[in-house]
């Protein structure tokens, strides 16, 4: 392509082709990270390289006439929209994750209380209301930790999950 090019310059009094028939660097005939790197950061400003924008005659690329960069640019977009959903269901889940911490944490306690209340010897009784203690922390510095960030249940005045938001 260079030498040809070299001579097409050479052959171009006015210079007009220089301009349409670009050198092509090194960078230009990378490997699109957009095929061998599917899920990397940044992929929204990616453009194909100039070449594969070039009209010619009966271009196949032509965005105008169904060519196959109006196929390039739709599967970009299927891609894109893709990713949107997979981090969507991402978000949900991570909502539902804070929530389901929280219910686990109060089981436990209600568990260990349930033991305490019904425990006979002082040892046991001790040991539950520790535990019950235990867990009513993790239950409080969860609460701490996922306030404002999700909402999924409410935490009612006993302490207790109301669904919907931890």
């Amino acid at each position: 392509y260079q030498r040809a090019r070299q001579a097409i310059l050479r052959l171009d009094p006015n210079g007009d082709m220089a301009e349409k028939y670009q050198e092509i660097l090194p960078g230009d005939l990378a490997v699109s990270k957009e095929v061998t790197e599917e899920n990397r950061f940044g992929q929204g400003t990616s453009k194909p390289t100039w070449f594969w924008m070039m009209e010619g005659e009966q271009s196949q690329l032509s965005l105008q006439d169904g060519g196959l960069m109006e196929e390039f640019y739709r599967i970009n977009w299927l891609k894109a929209r893709a990713r949107r959903d997979r981090w969507k269901e991402e978000v949900s889940l991570v909502r539902h994750e804070m929530l389901w911490t929280c219910l686990w944490f109060e089981y436990h306690k209600d568990v260990w209380e349930k033991r305490a209340l019904e425990s006979t010897e002082p040892g046991k009784e001790a040991y539950a209301k520790k535990q019950m203690g235990l867990w009513n922390d993790f239950a409080k510095k969860a609460r701490l930790m996922f306030q404002g960030k999700h909402v999924d249940c409410i935490w009612n005045g006993s302490g207790n999950a109301q669904c919907g938001v931890c």
